[in-house]
């Protein structure tokens, strides 16, 4: 069929593509526009309210009804200031309900000028752990006897020598000037410094022992030295040996009680004391899980009463290195919780003692990069113990 033209104008379909072509300024037959309009609704069908799997459209009002009904905070419209600061405070709330949540935050604030060491025992004794996290720090200064084992044959002139007491209870070490003119058999023997110092205490872990060893049902907290240990470096023996593995070293025997008697000074008689499984014994011969051809391995434990103690490898990064064997671990075989956040020499770089023993000469370090070590055991390296606070 040909087009259809009058007085110059197209009446014929004018179709593109099998549509009406929107460009087109002509008339269009009536026939056209009745087959264009059935293909389209009858009637617009629109929804009072969101409906699902509904294709219509949904009156405004419907849609602002809807959402009058949703949660106003998290889940629907923008929270203002007011109520996102109350919301997160709730939130806190119930995390800080649980007081071993603490254990997850570390916030690294100097407590040294807003609360008293008693303020904080407080705090740690009632269980609550109240506004303590891990990294929190605050410095102390303390006056420490710190004693020097002597091995020397005879006593020289003008020398002041001590006399060890407490057998081997650590907590009731006592020293008194001896009246010997020479060193006796079976008698220990030691050379006194006396040394003042700042000393900053941080939080590593809340909680740590409780229900452990012989079931320590007191709260409290664990503090370590910030940096890389107390001023005065110190030897874990006499000489390249490790008999007697770590509890019978002079580290734990001598050194550590000097700084465990100044310490329950300026905190208050608040250091804890507590039962632990220390390495009491070592095999010589035996070869050590360090490996590397090393021999010797702790080969006994005890439980053991103890104020202060050096970490071993496990508490400082989560896992043995050089220790000789698992006698060195005991209860203390979960990584302290603030090292989830900081390394070791984060503080303070410079080598420190482990209570891990690795050979028949040597104990674990950390050195002062931040890399497991060993050391022969008459080095004289920085002393970083754990402090239980409660």
């Amino acid at each position: 069929m040909g087009k259809l033209v009058r007085n110059g104008i197209d009446y014929s379909t004018p179709i593109v593509d099998g549509r009406l072509d929107t460009t087109s300024t002509n008339p269009v037959q009536n026939k056209v526009v009745t087959n264009a309009l059935n293909g389209k609704q009858d009637t617009l069908t629109i929804d009072t309210t969101p409906t699902e799997g509904s294709s219509n459209p949904v009156e405004s009002n419907g849609v602002y009804d809807a959402l009058a009904g949703k949660v106003d905070k998290v889940q629907g419209k923008q929270l203002s200031t007011e109520d996102f600061t109350t919301a997160y405070k709730n939130n806190l709330a119930v995390m800080m309900a649980n007081p071993l949540n603490h254990n997850a935050i570390f916030r690294g604030a100097n407590l040294t000028n807003v609360y008293t060491v008693d303020e904080i025992y407080a705090k740690v004794h009632d269980g609550s752990f109240d506004d303590l996290y891990l990294g929190d720090y605050f410095t102390v200064s303390i006056t420490t006897d710190i004693m020097t084992k002597y091995t020397g044959a005879t006593f020289e002139s003008g020398v002041d020598y001590y006399e060890m007491g407490g057998g081997t209870d650590v907590t009731a070490r006592t020293w008194t000037l001896t009246q010997d003119t020479e060193p006796q058999s079976g008698k220990t023997y030691a050379t006194k410094l006396t040394k003042t110092e700042n000393v900053t205490l941080m939080f590593a872990g809340f909680d740590y022992y409780y229900n452990m060893g012989t079931a320590l049902t007191t709260h409290h907290a664990i503090l370590i030295p910030k940096g890389a240990g107390f001023a005065t470096t110190a030897n874990m023996n006499g000489t390249n040996i490790t008999v007697g593995a770590y509890f019978n070293s002079d580290m734990h025997q001598i050194t550590l009680p000097c700084y465990a008697k100044s310490l329950k000074t300026m905190l208050g008689n608040h250091l804890l004391s507590h039962k632990t499984l220390l390495s009491t014994a070592i095999n010589a011969s035996t070869p050590s899980m360090a490996g590397v051809g090393m021999t010797g391995a702790s080969s006994a434990w005890a439980w053991e009463t103890t104020e202060l103690q050096l970490m071993n490898e496990v508490q400082l990064y989560g896992s043995m290195v050089w220790s000789s064997s698992a006698y060195d671990i005991g209860v203390d075989d979960e990584k302290l919780p603030v090292f989830n956040f900081i390394n070791p020499v984060c503080f303070g770089r410079g080598d420190f003692w482990l209570r891990s023993v690795v050979s028949s000469a040597h104990f674990a370090n950390c050195a002062g990069a931040g890399n497991a070590g060993t050391s022969v055991a008459s080095g004289a390296i920085g002393v970083r113990p754990i402090i239980p606070f409660g």
